[in-house]
């Protein structure tokens, strides 16, 4: 395969019997960055371009390691740049079905030596599939089946995580309920609430109470005279209403009388 812009096209094959060309391209080169990146150290690391979604890092570990010399890691990146392998473990949350994008990605792999990325750019195509020539990855309906079966819980898992959150429960609440029973009552025997926890209470001293007592009353005497308000604002629109409605009669008996007394004056 012919090179493109300083990549090393390699096809990647996943089993023997699959022509070259039908196979899909990986683009290779020895990876540099501007910055010194500890975890992928200059000169021992190999950039991938273009990785299938179904491709992990094992299998990729065991072919170079296999068939060119020994590494020290392989990890995946959403898209190259500075502590990418990073943030795409951000995907993954422990403890949930959460699980890394399905998409093509980019691989890093780090050799020992420096001779490492040299024989990997030397490689007419990556192989993973075993000495039978059956591919060692899942792809299609099988790995749709072991990705569903992945999100099934397993109970005795679930059973354990369930068992382990109820126990540390049970220890904070008898750890608050024998604060509670230790704690000193004062003279007029109110018992100081503690602010620790979740729902902290209010430490319930005589200016607390006094305050609260006051505010109930503020409360009952605006609800008292906002309903008074209501009331007058009610009656003065009735009273408003019959005015109108009299005037109104005024009116239509003014006109009558007006209509009966007219007469037909031609000059």
């Amino acid at each position: 395969m012919p090179d493109i812009e300083g990549y090393k096209v390699t096809p990647l094959r996943l089993t023997a019997d699959r022509p070259l060309e039908l196979c899909p391209q990986i683009f290779m080169r020895e990876h540099f960055i501007r910055l010194e990146d500890a975890s992928k150290p200059k000169g021992r690391t190999l950039f991938l371009l273009n990785v299938p979604p179904y491709v992990s890092e094992q299998s990729l570990g065991r072919f170079f390691r296999k068939s060119v010399d020994v590494l020290n890691k392989v990890s995946f990146a959403e898209r190259p740049g500075r502590n990418e392998s990073e943030k795409w473990q951000k995907y993954i949350i422990p403890f949930s079905s959460s699980a890394v994008p399905f998409k093509f990605k980019v691989a890093y792999v780090v050799f020992q030596k420096s001779t490492g990325v040299q024989r990997s750019l030397q490689l007419s195509s990556i192989d993973l599939f075993n000495s039978d020539g059956d591919c060692v990855l899942e792809s299609g309906m099988q790995l749709w089946h072991s990705q569903y079966e992945e999100r099934i819980l397993d109970e005795t898992e679930a059973q354990a995580r369930i068992d382990k959150y109820m126990e540390a429960y049970d220890k904070r609440e008898k750890k608050a309920l024998e604060a509670a029973k230790n704690s000193e009552a004062d003279a007029d025997g109110w018992v100081t609430v503690g602010k620790q926890g979740r729902n902290a209470g209010f430490e319930q001293k005589e200016s607390v109470v006094g305050r609260l007592e006051e505010k109930i009353v503020r409360g009952k005497k605006k609800k008292e005279l906002d309903n008074f308000y209501t009331f007058q604002i009610r009656e003065s629109k009735m009273k408003n209403i019959v005015e109108l409605r009299k005037k109104f009669e005024e009116d239509k008996q003014k006109i009558e009388a007006l209509k009966k007394t007219r007469r037909f004056r031609p000059f």
